[in-house]
């Protein structure tokens, strides 16, 4: 991919041994998820406001799991969750029921540039409908007056610090924050199949290529397979993908080796580069995501650009990045 292209922003041991295990290891499992959990912040100097935050975290986490162990759906009071975090527990547990995997937390919050507060770091395992758990950070985010307000499944902390602190100015790091919950509200909204929200951030002029391997050679080096990139627009990816929620039970989305690069001429302009592992109840694959961004309007930001390249299949001279890119 060498040409440059152009838009417009406008996944045995028989016998007793292992049985025993087995059901111990269950055993231990459904005890974490039935005790309550108790959740304390640190490192937060206002007194009132800081139970206010522990009491809907306490709250609410013990719901959930009571609610795992229970096979029922959580059922929040508006006293300590607002109506979003409610919305977004009711759709992940319709793909996914979950539960948090400790009973005791101690964990920091901070308060983000729209004055609402996050909690990072959150233990999570998810049930998938084919019996098989999967584990998750999660990030909670909470109102300025420290109710619930949003959960999403996180980045992992490490990795999400060490790009903040790449950001080289204040704006850079507010904006790089504003990324990084975009790209985890993202990655949520396909583990859930949350089409509405998909449909909302591409731009209606997106721009959606995703290579596919036609053919290989069966010679020693993986790169010989051939890729054809299929261009979408935003109206046939959306219907492609509607099609994808329908045929499975489940999703399970992973981002790692994040970058993100601002265009040196458009400070509102992002390239999101990643590795996505894709895993599904028919499918599987991983691959090199980009995404380009718009944060003219922060609070509703754009994908202008969507690639998604084969990795076994694609050099890393030839992953698509910003670069590749005119933007006028």
């Amino acid at each position: 991919m060498t040409n440059k292209r152009c838009f417009s922003i406008g996944f045995r041991i028989q016998g007793f041994f292992f049985t025993f295990i087995t059901l111990i290891v269950g055993l231990c499992s459904m005890v974490a998820a039935q005790n309550p959990v108790n959740v304390f912040i640190a490192d937060f100097s206002e007194h009132d406001l800081r139970k206010s935050l522990e009491y809907s975290a306490t709250t609410g986490f013990s719901e959930i799991n009571n609610s795992f162990v229970n096979s029922h759906k959580p059922d929040f009071d508006p006293e300590y969750a607002h109506p979003s975090f409610v919305s977004s527990v009711q759709e992940m547990w319709e793909t996914a029921p979950f539960y948090v995997d400790e009973t005791s937390l101690i964990l920091k919050v901070a308060q983000r540039s729209d004055g609402n507060f996050e909690m990072r770091d959150v233990p999570l395992t998810l049930h998938d409908p084919e019996g098989q758990n999967h584990f998750e950070e999660a990030v909670v985010l909470f109102t300025s007056q420290g109710k619930l307000l949003d959960i999403r499944i996180a980045l992992p902390l490490h990795r999400y610090n060490t790009l903040l602190r790449q950001g080289d100015s204040q704006i850079d790091v507010e904006r790089r924050q504003n990324i990084l919950g975009f790209i985890e509200k993202f990655r949520t909204a396909y583990n859930r199949r949350d089409l509405p929200f998909i449909t909302d951030v591409f731009s209606d002029q997106a721009l959606i290529i995703v290579g596919h391997v036609v053919e290989s050679t069966g010679q020693s080096s993986p790169f010989e397979s051939q890729v054809r990139y299929l261009q979408f627009t935003k109206s046939e990816y959306l219907e492609r993908l509607e099609r994808v929620f329908r045929r499975n039970e489940w999703i399970q989305i992973t981002f790692e080796d994040i970058e993100i690069v601002r265009h040196p001429r458009m400070g509102h302009i992002y390239g999101v580069s990643l590795v996505q592992y894709y895993s599904s109840s028919t499918y599987s694959d991983d691959g090199y995501l980009f995404l380009l961004v718009d944060f003219r309007e922060e609070e509703s930001p754009l994908i202008h650009v969507r690639t998604w390249q084969p990795r076994y299949a694609t050099p890393e001279s030839e992953v698509f990045s910003i670069g590749e890119l005119e933007i006028f």
